[in-house]
């Protein structure tokens, strides 16, 4: 019997506690002699980061010790976390970010370093304490004789990132490390050449991001591991434009290929004799942003054929290049989102996938038969497929008349993905609309995908309508439309996600006195703005969010330390620009409710900045409820977290939109309410 109940009201099997339970984040993948390897990052374990290899029989098993976690801290996202050669694991230990082997047995290969002075170059020794050494996004020499990866070195007052050699010499000392390139603020992406004459790597200097700028260069490396013959190939900055360069690989035959946004879209080149050839001359994005490291968006079999993911109206597409005659295929696949990782090995290729109405999972294809296979442990979707809320992608105009006077076009087309309240089980009231949750995405360089999300089930099942913007300033729609955030970071943003609520208002999707608003990062920044500085909303929840711009600027990591410069503008320069784009100075502004979900450990946006907040909302008498996680870092990881944090934020909605529910979760209090 369907019962008649309001939006919001609904009861659902998909409880917090089933979420957490299931919840695994997958990570870096390899392949390898025909195995693959993904890591898990798992909440039932507290996050501990564990490699599972799938090997070619289809035998599933996890490796390495229980008492280790594998992560690397490097950019404070890592990623790249570990690499196997011939059945090796090297990878960096959560617990001292040092590299370790594993065959079988656990072998320590760089020294803990701790207060001691490391070599930053040939003829350089820094002579302050050290903090820590983390090392990701690894490569092994074909003779296996070294390893050669990031280092990012931490000081007392300063972060020094290089790309340095580990010698693999087979005592059991401690590995020799070697710098064989310094003097950039940032490395990634080193690549050898399959007989590993020919080195190539990414790198930028601040205030630049990845994304933004970044130059591509080559070197010859020997065997002693030294490298000459250095030389710049493509990107970085010009008098006329940014170049940003993204992935370089070698082809069977010593090709570098490599992607670049030079034409306005991330397209595929190749580079040979130093004269570069457009591979992709499409309007598609086949890069993404560089947040983790050793990501990859294409393949090169040995035939010099290429098998690429690029995006098109906010999902990916898989599809074959054939280089000789330049024609692109797609190949239609119900996955819409790749991840980050996709690998080829003996004509299969490996990668994270999902879809509309496919959860997430490591799926292998394989190129002869054109099948496609889940290959992790099935694990059932928490819900069955009737009772599934299916993205829709929506676009929704902009208006910008207002804030831009000399241009002829009046409004800007934006992008987002709506889900409807679903549930079987339950119908609303008549002439009645659903609230809305508006959620923005973090980064804020970033993008959302049309993947099956249980959190936005947790949602939808219960009768809430959600929509996922993918703002202006996000990835997968040009370089125009993720140039658009450039100085308008806290602007653009809030208007896009002001502009859909309002949107899907007019179209009877939306209640609009039961509008909601939430972010994470970058995120709940947007998610801050949009209540202090609009009316649109009746409450919203902050995770790990900015609230103070200039805090961000002057303690955040070496990553983000001047991202900022780009996406507000020059610090102290336009300090004035910051002072205005920050919630926590406005606060007389705020009539709505907050939720604040904070990490204790979280070094990207440290809890100071929930803290000035909640003071903010105290002296106030604002209604507001706020919650400091003890061992968690920039989102949440842990089981018992991720429990009482949606329980939370739903408890908190259904108290500030006054909406009776028989389901029993447990209530958080909402000061001053």
């Amino acid at each position: 019997m369907v019962q008649t109940k309001a939006y919001g009201s609904w009861s659902s099997p998909l409880s917090a506690k089933i979420l957490a339970q299931k919840s695994i984040r997958y990570g870096h993948m390899c392949v390898d002699s025909g195995n693959v390897y993904w890591l898990e990052s798992r909440a039932s374990e507290n996050g501990r980061g564990v490699i599972v290899k799938r090997s070619c029989s289809g035998k599933i098993e996890d490796l390495l010790p229980d008492s280790i976690s594998v992560r690397s801290k490097v950019h404070e996202y890592g990623s790249g976390d570990y690499i196997v050669k011939d059945d090796v694991i090297y990878f960096a230990n959560a617990k001292d970010q040092c590299v370790y082997r594993y065959d079988g047995k656990l072998q320590q290969l760089t020294e803990k370093v701790n207060g001691i002075k490391l070599e930053l170059a040939d003829s350089e020794l820094l002579e302050t304490s050290i903090i820590e050494a983390r090392y990701a996004d690894f490569v092994v020499s074909k003779d296996n004789q070294y390893l050669i990866c990031v280092r990012e070195t931490h000081f007392q007052s300063k972060v020094v990132n290089e790309l340095v050699c580990i010698h693999l010499s087979s005592s059991d000392e401690f590995k020799p490390v070697k710098v064989i390139q310094t003097g950039k603020d940032f490395y990634s992406f080193p690549r050898l050449t399959s007989n590993t004459n020919r080195l190539t790597w990414t790198c930028w200097d601040q205030p630049e991001m990845p994304w933004d700028s970044a130059e591509l260069w080559v070197a010859d490396f020997h065997k002693d591991g030294r490298v000459d013959a250095v030389h710049k190939v493509a990107g970085g900055l010009s008098l006329e434009r940014k170049e940003s360069v993204y992935q370089p690989e070698w082809s069977n035959d010593g090709i570098l290929h490599y992607i670049s946004d030079s034409s306005g879209w991330g397209n595929l080149y190749s580079c040979r004799d130093g004269v570069k050839n457009a591979l992709t001359p499409i309007d598609r994005e086949f890069g993404i942003p560089q947040w983790s490291l050793a990501s990859s968006t294409y393949v090169i079999t040995k035939d010099n054929h290429i098998y690429a993911v690029y995006v098109q109206r906010g999902q990916q597409q898989l599809c074959h290049i054939d280089v000789s005659t330049g024609h692109i295929e797609p190949i239609e696949l119900a996955i819409k989102d790749f991840g980050e990782h996709l690998l080829l090995s003996k004509n299969k290729l490996y990668y994270k996938g999902a879809g509309p109405e496919i959860s997430e999972g490591i799926y292998e294809f394989d190129l002869l038969t054109q099948k496609n296979n889940l290959i992790s442990l099935e694990k059932s979707f928490p819900l069955p497929a009737s009772e599934l809320s299916i993205a829709k992608p929506i676009e929704f105009e902009v208006d910008i008349s207002d804030i831009d006077k000399t241009k002829n076009s009046k409004t800007r087309t934006c992008h987002a993905f709506y889900y409807e309240p679903y549930n079987t089980q339950y119908k609303a009231p008549g002439n009645t609309a659903p609230p809305l949750i508006v959620m923005s995405h973090g980064g804020p360089t970033g993008m959302t995908t049309s993947s099956l999300n249980s959190a936005i089930q947790f949602w939808t099942h219960r009768g809430f309508a959600v929509v996922d913007v993918n703002y202006s300033g996000s990835t997968g729609f040009g370089k125009k439309y993720k140039d658009r955030l450039i100085g308008n970071w806290g602007i653009v943003d809030v208007e896009d996600c002001v502009a859909v609520a309002e949107y899907l208002v007019k179209q009877n999707l939306a209640d609009k006195d039961s509008l909601l608003i939430r972010g994470g990062s970058a995120g709940g920044y947007t998610t801050l703005c949009a209540l202090t500085f609009y009316d649109a909303f009746k409450a919203g929840t902050s995770r790990y969010g900015i609230s103070d711009l200039e805090c961000l600027a002057t303690d955040s990591h070496k990553f983000e330390a001047r991202y900022l410069d780009v996406c507000v503008g020059e610090y102290p320069k336009e300090k004035q620009t910051y002072i205005d784009r920050s919630p926590i100075h406005f606060t007389d502004k705020l009539s709505c409710p907050i939720l604040i979900l904070q990490g204790e450990d979280d070094k990207v946006v440290p809890p100071n900045q929930a803290e000035m907040m909640v003071d903010a909302l105290k002296q106030k008498g604002l209604p507001f409820a706020y919650q400091l996680y003890k061992g968690e870092a920039h989102g949440f990881r842990k089981e018992e977290t991720i429990i009482h944090s949606l329980n939370a934020e739903l408890s908190f909605y259904r108290q500030v939109l006054k909406i009776k529910s028989d389901e029993q979760i447990e209530s958080v209090k909402v000061e001053n309410l």
